[in-house]
């Protein structure tokens, strides 16, 4: 897992994460609900507000840029995700009240895993969140 600076929000129009699977819905759309919802088991507490946005590299189907965000327990929780190189691995970053996290990038747990429980921790534990 290659983690990235966290990237600041982007404009644009965000798309909702229904908080329960719909028919044919995207897998961006399971994979940031699956992060909202471990960090909501976590914490005690439910998510709101949950968005997300995909850029494609101009010209092709490729993803570019994925960033998604959530409220929980007080908190903005933002995940960027950066394909900005084709041929290596995206980077991922997260951050929580405009604050980075840090991502434990030597893990064997998925992204989505790694994501969550640095999320979550950071939540409940505020004095864990660092610059890196």
């Amino acid at each position: 897992m290659r983690a990235i600076d966290a990237l600041p929000r982007p404009a644009g129009e965000f798309h909702t994460i229904p908080a329960t699977v719909t028919v044919g819905e995207s897998i961006v759309v399971t994979w940031f609900r699956e992060i909202a919802t471990d960090v909501a088991t976590c914490v005690g507490q439910p998510f709101d507000h949950a968005a997300y946005l995909l850029r494609r590299h101009p010209g092709t189907f490729a993803p570019y840029l994925l960033y998604g965000c959530f409220s929980i327990a007080g908190h903005t929780v933002a995940v960027s995700v950066l394909w900005d190189d084709l041929w290596r691995e995206p980077g991922y970053a997260l951050a929580v009240d405009g604050q980075p996290v840090p991502l434990d990038t030597t893990s064997a747990a998925r992204p989505a895993a790694v994501i969550a429980n640095a999320a979550w921790q950071a939540i409940l534990t505020p004095t864990t969140r660092r610059n890196h």
